[in-house]
């Protein structure tokens, strides 16, 4: 009887507050602020929910309904707002058991401080953070750690201030330009290439001299015109790179609705797939279920005066070339694409179960794309597909059609 009360008396004791947040309209890409009721909320002056709480920075009370920066509690609002849909979308229409498992998750808008995972935060002066947003594993400070240090946390969610950039400044990092993605990815595998070469040639001169061919000299000759013409085509393809970027760059990560459910997908998926480091597989499974949510036909699309970004476009038919597996494309909508093709032949109901079962033949540390992401998605078909040889001959279609 008194666990029944206790019960009520918890229930009852959730409510609901009105607020203002940045929303995207049903079937386009275009923003709007709409008012809307947030829930499941157990203060009655701050953003302290059975599930989410809203801080800022490094902070440990949760912020304010009434704060003195109304930027502030528009963008926790709008990140409650949304993270509320997405456990929702996890719960009903993935019909995932983990939201319920789940700690309820502190979620830090505006931290600038890199991740440190033997103590939680690094330094204040240490690379500050921008423009990006991130998901945290749980941890704690190791006993070795002086005094002052010591912390525990749970899973969180980390939302990066917005910080305009002259698209300039980036230089030597990779812009849209296709021509500079290209030849940044094949730099190193035809260094090594030519490097190989000029080592086979050396060995045969030395050990085989009747075997060689030409002088070294112009296999010497011929490896550092490979790598001087190399890096001097990147170098001239980055003086494009500004012609295929906007002027400026910024991303007020806590107020994009897809970005809001791509990091919770991360913690979704972290029972199995660790939240360590970015590789093309993993964003692009995170991608799927935040373009599955919001159901566009785009998703990260530009939202004037909070972001610059490039959209990425679950029905782009690029084919597969073997520099796809790069890190650098973890940013690319290629992974989402593939796994956009396999929802085409099944279906959204069973490619989004199926895209949930392959976290279970992944790990963060293998998985390639042309490898482990399709043996893992042709796996799973034999456990969710409803006829899994007819539908793994039509992914296998699709996939040959991918390039693969």
């Amino acid at each position: 009887m008194k666990f029944l009360l206790l019960s009520f008396f918890i229930a009852s004791s959730l409510h609901a507050e009105s607020f203002r947040v940045l929303v995207r309209e049903d079937h386009s890409t275009r923003t709007r602020y709409k008012e809307v009721e947030l829930i499941d909320l157990e203060s009655s002056t701050s953003f302290e929910g059975k599930y989410f709480r809203i801080v800022k920075g490094k902070g440990k009370e949760t912020i304010s309904f009434r704060d003195r920066d109304p930027e502030l509690v528009l963008k926790a609002a709008t990140a409650y707002y949304h993270l509320t849909l997405a456990r929702e979308f996890w719960e009903k229409k993935i019909g995932s058991s983990r939201p319920a498992a789940l700690p309820r998750l502190t979620v830090r808008i505006d931290i600038s401080n890199l991740f440190d995972d033997q103590g939680h935060y690094a330094n204040d002066n240490r690379d500050p953070q921008f423009n990006n947003a991130l998901s945290i594993p749980a941890g704690q400070t190791p006993d070795w750690i002086p005094e002052g240090r010591e912390d525990k946390w749970g899973p969180e969610i980390w939302f990066r201030p917005k910080k305009v950039i002259d698209t300039r400044f980036f230089s030597n990092t990779l812009g849209p330009n296709p021509l500079t993605q290209v030849l940044t990815a094949i730099e190193h595998p035809l260094i090594n290439y030519a490097r190989n070469q000029l080592q086979v040639s050396v060995v045969e001169r030395f050990f085989y001299p009747q075997y060689a061919s030409g002088s070294l000299q112009n296999d010497v000759f011929r490896f550092a015109g490979t790598v001087a013409l190399t890096r001097f085509l990147i170098s001239g393809s980055k003086r494009l790179d500004p012609l295929f970027m906007e002027k400026w760059f910024y991303l007020d990560t806590a107020m994009i609705p897809e970005v809001v459910y791509h990091e919770y997908a991360h913690i979704i998926l972290s029972d199995y797939l660790m939240i360590s480091h970015s590789t093309p597989v993993l964003e692009g499974i995170a991608d799927y279920f935040a373009a599955a949510q919001g159901n566009k036909k785009k998703v990260y699309a530009k939202v004037p005066g909070r972001s610059t970004s490039q959209p990425k476009d679950p029905y782009n038919k690029k084919p597969y070339v073997h520099w796809s597996e790069a890190n650098r494309t973890a940013s690319s909508d290629f992974v989402l694409a593939v796994l956009w093709d396999v929802r085409d032949v099944l279906g959204e109901e069973i490619t989004n179960r199926l895209v949930y079962q392959t976290r279970k033949y992944l790990t963060t540390e293998t998985a390639s794309i042309s490898d482990h992401l399709l043996r893992a998605i042709l796996r799973s078909c034999d456990d969710v597909c409803v006829e899994p040889r007819l539908d793994k001959l039509h992914l296998y279609e699709k996939f040959s059609a991918r390039g693969f």
